[in-house]
């Protein structure tokens, strides 16, 4: 949750956007937005979507504290396996499963 916390507010700084405009722009309030970016809640697979379109990012980018390709590309072809992983970077990748079943889900429930 720190690096997506850290990611949030940079983006928003890197853009020029003010928390009303980002919280706007999230049709939610000032306070909800202020929620997300010191991280007493946590974003909803909608919320992560609509951040990475606003801020032009990715959601990989914007819950991780290294880039997803660097984390695949450290582990040499043919080698990749959970104990290949360091504990900040199984952290990452479990969200980045988590948030990728969530959204087949929620498509798969909607279809």
């Amino acid at each position: 949750m720190e690096a997506f916390t850290k990611n949030l507010r940079a983006g928003r700084e890197r853009k020029g956007l003010s928390v009303a405009q980002m919280a706007s722009s999230l049709q939610i309030s000032e306070e909800e937005y202020n929620e997300l970016e010191t991280g007493h809640i946590a974003p909803s697979v909608d919320t992560l979507r609509q951040l990475s379109q606003v801020l032009n990012s990715t959601v990989p980018e914007l819950i991780t504290d290294r880039p997803v390709q660097q984390i695949v590309r450290d582990i040499p072809l043919g080698q990749f396996s959970p104990e290949s992983l360091s504990e900040i970077d199984k952290d990452t990748y479990i969200k980045i499963l988590e948030n990728q079943l969530r959204t087949l889900l929620a498509e798969k429930k909607g279809a």
